[in-house]
């Protein structure tokens, strides 16, 4: 069976453009959607001539090029897998938070001490909800100042 490139499209699932693209890529097609050498003769593409009759110009010449079925079997082992979205159970309005660049920034903890990060960053929301929603969904995590490891805050109270 042959199958135009807008058939054959619909079979691969993509588009006809797409598909016409690649094929030209692929160096399987030339460009004007013709077998490109090596492909010609080998029963995966078939070309079909006729005449139209054009308002103006009369009897006028068309090729349509067509994929059989062996040639669809062909591309579709050709043609880059089709990314798949990544599958995730998380809400479609994901909450979202804004990420500033401190630079250097000194924490005055409540018993007055001291600890300077050379390299900060804040996370800023536009509710406390959307941080809880964050946290909740993953995408944020908090770690309370007693969990950092000690070597670390250690060397950057002392500018380590």
């Amino acid at each position: 069976m042959e199958h135009t490139i807008t058939e054959a499209a619909a079979l691969l699932d993509i588009g006809r453009n797409t598909l016409a693209r690649e094929l030209r890529r692929l160096k399987m097609l030339d460009k004007h959607n013709m077998p490109a050498g090596p492909f010609r003769g080998k029963g995966i593409f078939v070309v079909k001539t006729g005449t139209y009759e054009h308002p103006t110009r009369g009897k006028t010449p068309y090729t349509k090029t067509l994929i059989t079925d062996r040639g669809l079997e062909l591309i579709r082992h050709r043609l880059p897998p089709k990314e798949e979205p990544p599958m995730n159970n998380q809400p479609e309005q994901q909450p979202t938070g804004r990420v500033h660049d401190l630079g250097e920034l000194t924490v005055i903890n409540e018993d007055h001490g001291r600890c300077h990060h050379r390299v900060a960053m804040v996370v800023v929301f536009d509710s406390p909800e959307q941080a809880q929603a964050c946290v909740k969904a993953g995408s944020v995590r908090l770690v309370p100042s007693m969990d950092l490891n000690p070597d670390a805050t250690e060397a950057l109270r002392h500018g380590g």
